[in-house]
């Protein structure tokens, strides 16, 4: 049975919840982002360096894809990697959508033109297009758009952007059984959240890897040298410092790749309060402030790098490290004490 009818295209904050919002309303069950956001567990911080002059990787989440939200609504989720548009298109013969992964830097629509590469990017694929494309579901843009089958296999197959690349991954989501009661599970995802932002295991994600960020910053205007091709701000490819395209990519990172702004942090600040609300525990509230107080930080610094591209002077440049920096300690500190207030739950 042929279901694509049934999926309705919606514009999202960040492009992981946001997809699995949309599938989930063609099962006819709604839910907001920020509650899928929570409880899905990813959230926190990933540093990945690069080697040479390419861009460093900063992510506002530690899990791509966890699956811990749609497991509490009893939502049966199947994993797939098709390797050619045939083995995709069978897949919709029986699915309203399929959440698929993918090089945000390949997507045509976005202009990047694999001049900046983030493999943990997520759009739904909802139907085929004759033989050669696909109605492909992207929740930052208000319309769904229409890939080449050769463009939408490239961005899944990227090897760009490691260790976030795609590896031609795909979701096929079954009916939801059952509502999570936020007043029962939110705390629990809270728990998780705390536990792992606090003390990963690993000194490039949660605040260790923020301090990463921090210590390696200054390094960048002698590791980040030389004269590098980027996309500005509307598509135009440009010759621009390695430095500069370090910063806008981070500006990126940080405010426009399916981040919802401010690296995720008002989205679980925004979760917080509904935790806060449901259970009527007023610490859930007061984490919240915090994590909405990192989030201006964050959109302060990913505003400012957004200007990175037009900047020529290596000094001033340098300055825009020195922000990148400052901001990495303080929204350390802010988030160490919204977390640390709620570990005793």
């Amino acid at each position: 049975m042929n279901a694509t009818g049934r999926y309705v295209h919606r514009r999202g904050l960040h492009c992981e919840s946001a997809c699995q919002c949309a599938v989930l309303a063609a099962a006819g069950y709604e839910v907001d982002e920020e509650t899928v956001f929570g409880l899905d567990g990813g959230f926190g911080f990933s540093f990945f360096p690069a080697s040479g002059n390419a861009p460093d990787i900063v992510v506002g989440k530690q899990a791509v894809m966890p699956l811990r939200a749609v497991r509490l609504m009893g939502v049966e989720v199947v994993p797939h990697a098709p390797k050619s548009g045939a083995g995709l298109a069978g897949l919709l013969e029986s699915a309203p959508a399929v959440m698929t992964r993918v090089d945000l830097g390949l997507l045509p629509h976005w202009g990047l033109e694999g001049r900046s590469s983030f493999g943990g990017y997520f759009v739904n694929v909802v139907r085929p297009l004759g033989a050669d494309a696909f109605e492909v579901s992207d929740p930052a843009f208000d319309e769904p758009v229409s890939m080449g089958t050769a463009e939408l296999q490239a961005a899944r197959s990227s090897r760009n952007s490691p260790p976030l690349n795609p590896d031609w991954r795909v979701y096929v989501f079954g009916a939801p059984r059952r509502t999570p009661q936020l007043d029962r599970v939110g705390p629990v995802a809270v728990r998780t959240l705390c536990r792992e932002v606090l003390k990963p295991g690993s000194r490039n994600l949660g605040l260790p890897g923020m301090k990463q960020l921090a210590a390696a910053a200054p390094s960048w205007p002698d590791s980040k040298r030389g004269e590098v091709e980027d996309v500005d701000l509307t598509g135009r490819v440009i010759r621009t410092d390695a430095l500069a395209r370090q910063l806008l990519h981070l500006g990126r990172q940080i405010e426009s790749f399916g981040t919802g702004g401010g690296l995720f942090r008002p989205m679980i600040g925004r979760y917080l309060d509904k935790v806060a609300d449901s259970t009527g525990e007023a610490r859930y509230a007061e984490a919240a402030a915090g994590f909405h107080d990192s989030g201006r930080l964050w959109s302060t610094l990913g505003s400012a790098l957004l200007t990175a591209g037009s900047v020529t002077a290596r000094g001033d440049l340098t300055a825009l490290v020195d922000a990148v920096s400052d901001t990495a300690r303080s929204a350390t500190d802010v988030e160490k004490r919204a977390l640390t207030a709620l570990t005793p739950l």
